[in-house]
């Protein structure tokens, strides 16, 4: 609960600083494996600097996000669509979303470090319930050092991670790992792409 309560505390700084990263690495990726007007779900959408992207690019958007002000960030982002955008975590239930809801792709970047280990079944069956059957997922996150502050990091057990996502149907297609968009020298970052068989 405490990761919530600093994003939702450091809102604006953090918007600004996100906004600020160059993505165009995670972009390609995203580009190479999803195809153009698909609908798109964003877990941990943050900023909404990824959502923005998608949207410029033709997607039809959608996020999910745990923090009241990034939400009400997005709303204000993209007023003609402030529907797409709700306050909810993973794991969550699919009726969050709406029942009838399913995506043909799911992108949670930097957000997956964030998960207890205990919680990643739970996660992956949350990602399972709003996906298309030949959906695409990509996730990326964190590797290394970080600053010390109230957030929760976790080291990924993406071992475990791909195992979740193998029992659902999916196959880890592609795995990148990157520098830092934010010049911080003790980070990296992982980028894993499922696709449903």
């Amino acid at each position: 609960m405490r990761t919530v309560e600093y994003y939702d505390k450091n809102s604006l700084t953090l918007i600004k600083r996100y906004d600020s990263a160059d993505m165009s690495l995670l972009y390609q990726v995203l580009l190479k494996y999803i195809p153009k007007k698909s609908i798109v779900l964003d877990i941990g959408f943050g900023s909404g600097r990824d959502l923005s992207f998608l949207n410029n690019e033709g997607y039809d958007i959608w996020g999910i996000d745990p923090s009241n002000n990034f939400v009400m960030n997005a709303k204000k982002r993209f007023p003609s669509i402030q529907n797409h955008f709700l306050q909810a975590a993973v794991p969550f239930d699919a009726n969050t979303i709406g029942s009838d809801k399913k995506f043909d792709a799911i992108v949670c970047i930097a957000m997956w470090m964030h998960l207890n280990r205990d919680t990643y079944a739970d996660s992956v069956a949350s990602i399972v319930s709003v996906a298309k059957s030949n959906a695409t997922v990509v996730i990326s996150y964190s590797e290394g050092s970080r600053v010390d502050d109230e957030r929760c990091f976790e080291e990924v057990d993406l071992k475990y991670m791909n195992k979740l996502f193998k029992d659902n149907g999916f196959t880890l297609v592609e795995t990148i790992v990157n520098g830092d968009s934010l010049n911080r020298n003790s980070l990296s970052w992982v980028t894993v792409v499922f696709k449903h068989d």
